[in-house]
Order: structure tokens, then C-alpha cells, then sequence
């Protein structure tokens, strides 16, 4: 689970290990589910449903999920506030 460089989207690891590029706006729900491996085996899954219909699968719990979202929103939050500060300092210039 991580946060990558990309702004918009957050990684998530699927039950094959394999890693998943979602965009957090496009979550719609999280439920908490177990799943078996291997017999007499289980282990807690997360199931991701999307606003494009489609379910996914997630080794991370729905909280560590949520907080990658807030992440993602913190970034792009932060992102905004320093271009809004550069357009002011650039409009203070040409006064």
C-alpha cells in the first residue's frame, strides 16, 4: 500500500499481489470480507466497489484505504493552494 507520485490516483494490492491504480473519487463503498488462499486458510480482504460498476478486491483494510484517500486529497489540496499563491504573487507583480 503506498501513495505514489501521481496526484490523483492511490495503490492498491489485489489478492494476487499484483498492484491496482485507483483515482479515491471514484470510490463508492468498502466491506471488509475474508477469503481462502489455500484450505482451513483465511484471510481479511477488503471489497472496493467503484462508481464505473466494477469491484475490486484489496489486501489493505477499508481504513487504511480511507486513509490514502484523505491523502490523495491532502496532496492535491496543497497542490492548489501553491498555484493559487502563485497567481497572486504573479498578479501582485504586474500592479
Amino acid at each position: 500500500m503506498t501513495q505514489n507520485n501521481m496526484v490523483n490516483f492511490i495503490t492498491l494490492t489485489d489478492l494476487d499481489g499484483d498492484k491496482i491504480e485507483v483515482n479515491p473519487a471514484f470510490i463508492t463503498m468498502m466491506r471488509r470480507d475474508t477469503y481462502q488462499p489455500e484450505e482451513n486458510v483465511e484471510m481479511p480482504m477488503s471489497m472496493v466497489y467503484l462508481s464505473t460498476g466494477f469491484r475490486i478486491y484489496a489486501q489493505e483494510t477499508p481504513e487504511q484505504i480511507a486513509q490514502l484517500q484523505m491523502d490523495a486529497v491532502a496532496n492535491t489540496m496543497k497542490k492548489i493552494v501553491n498555484i493559487t499563491a502563485d497567481m497572486y504573487d504573479q498578479l501582485e507583480e504586474e500592479i
